[in-house]
């Protein structure tokens, strides 16, 4: 009986023991926590916070608004007329029984002003289901990568592409109020048609300073108006706008043929 309580008094000895250690391995680990915590902490108010990007690091700059993307890359600056309509004001034009240059610049201004839009191969119609589905399956993908844009943009406008932005003048019939095709002795040419057939032309560093002469690059035209701005149906995104000669990309300029200046 002497030797039971004996080892039950070691027994609870040696708990006790245990005890006393677990406790103090527990407050060890708790005050090593602690002490991370606090060493993070300080480590971190001691770290500064950078306050601007870095220098190497280049913020994109917003496109202007009057900043048009011509090509991937390449910007031009335009101007966009003031209003949208689709009314031809005949009595804009001066001698409207003749086609002349003058009345070319006056249709050009007015094709800008009222925001005409562009579909490659038009010269001047209202954009209609029928007349986009014309041009979808007459030029297939040359259109169909524009259609979307097309639609939201140009839908019930008047719309040209940059040689028909000339010939839509060249074959309004005033006496009809309508644009006819082919109605007078202006072809159904290309923008290289009209260099090609044009009575006079040079170098765009020598541009003349007269109104109504055409602005020329290979694939692309354009409507001298002076003091040197022209009007052009620059693209499907941009319709017909003003832009500085000098802003742009013409190799030359040129008499407009089949009219008179």
């Amino acid at each position: 009986m002497k030797k039971t309580k004996n080892a039950r008094g070691r027994i609870k000895a040696e708990l006790c023991v245990i005890c006393v250690l677990a406790l103090a391995l527990v407050t060890v680990l708790l005050w090593r926590s602690g002490r991370a915590k606090e060493t993070a902490k300080e480590a971190a108010e001691a770290t500064p916070v950078p306050t601007a990007i870095p220098t190497s690091v280049p913020t994109p700059s917003p496109i202007p608004p009057d900043m048009f993307e011509w090509r991937e890359g390449e910007y031009v600056h335009v101007e966009y007329g003031p209003s949208s309509s689709n009314t031809i004001d005949a009595s804009r034009l001066k001698n409207p029984g003749v086609k002349n240059s003058e009345d070319l610049v006056a249709w050009a201004q007015m094709a800008w002003e009222n925001q005409w839009g562009y579909v490659w191969g038009t010269f001047g119609d209202v954009l209609t289901e029928d007349l986009l589905q014309y041009k979808l399956d007459q030029y297939g993908e040359a259109v169909e990568e524009y259609e979307q844009i097309i639609r939201e943009k140009w839908m019930g406008r008047r719309v040209v592409d940059c040689a028909g932005l000339i010939k839509a003048y060249g074959w309004y019939e005033p006496s009809e109020d309508a644009i006819m095709y082919c109605s007078s002795d202006m072809p159904d040419i290309g923008t290289d048609g009209f260099y090609e057939d044009a009575p006079d032309k040079g170098p765009i560093d020598t541009l003349p300073e007269t109104p109504g002469l055409l602005v020329y690059a290979p694939g692309h035209i354009g409507v001298y108006i002076g003091d040197g701005w022209a009007i052009e149906a620059i693209s499907h995104a941009g319709g017909v706008v003003k832009t500085r000669v000098a802003d742009r990309t013409w190799t030359h300029w040129l008499q407009c043929p089949y009219i008179q200046y």
